[in-house]
């Protein structure tokens, strides 16, 4: 049973390498060697066994090295592990970023990389609520920055449901408050979600939502250099 929530983020650059992914490569189950091989670019490659190496890691860390071996998939497409239904976890990629979380409760994590004005996409896809809370701030910038939460947290959470992009963004709600609460609204207040955001100030957003972790049970994020998994 794993007694704390854990947060592991790695920058997939290392992997660039040829050597130092051949290497990593091999580390990793079968599968999951098969899966990075069906990428036909290099980038799709590298984030798919970045994750790998990620969930390999969890699954030691906690004492059950070799479970990340046994992957199923929910109806859709939900990641669990087969043979510890009491352990939850959920993988994230974006540009040179992967993301990973481990835990006793429901959850579902979400990486995006900030680029750009997407205040069109807000207003298609969020609602008008939260495109209203996004424009409140000054800077072209600030505005970015804030979709860019909106959209990890939502994603996250369309994760833990296990729904996905069947769960349209623009079905729910969440609110931020002045004192960076998170609140989310979907068919009435949700408490049983609770938000968690990570800035590492590196140009990306992290996010990850948990299911009915009502004591607040400890968390842990660590930075993971791809190298010293060799």
């Amino acid at each position: 049973m794993v007694e704390i929530t854990r947060v592991y983020i790695a920058d997939i650059s290392a992997l660039k390498d040829a050597p130092v992914f051949e290497c990593l490569l091999e580390r990793v189950p079968e599968y999951r060697q098969k899966k990075v091989k069906s990428f036909k670019f290099e980038k799709g490659k590298m984030q798919s066994l970045g994750v790998g190496l990620l969930l390999q890691l969890a699954c030691k860390e906690m004492g059950r090295e070799g479970a990340d071996e046994h992957v199923a998939y929910g109806e859709n497409g939900k990641p669990y592990l087969a043979d510890f239904p009491n352990v939850h976890f959920n993988l994230s990629h974006s540009g040179e970023r992967v993301m990973g979380v481990i835990s006793p409760f429901e959850v579902g994590c979400d990486v995006e990389i900030i680029k750009g004005d997407r205040g069109k996409l807000a207003e298609r896809f969020f609602k008008p609520e939260e495109s209203a809370w996004i424009k409140h701030f000054e800077s072209l910038e600030s505005q970015s920055e804030a979709f860019y939460r909106l959209w990890t947290l939502k994603e996250c959470y369309m994760k833990v449901t296990g729904r996905g992009m069947s769960l349209m963004p623009d079905k729910f709600a969440l609110h931020v408050d002045e004192n960076e609460r998170i609140s989310l609204f979907h068919e009435g207040d949700r408490p049983e979600y609770s938000f968690h955001e990570i800035d590492l100030h590196d140009g990306y957003r992290y996010a990850y939502c948990l299911k009915n972790d009502k004591k607040n049970a400890p968390q842990e994020v660590r930075c993971i250099d791809l190298k010293n998994l060799l």
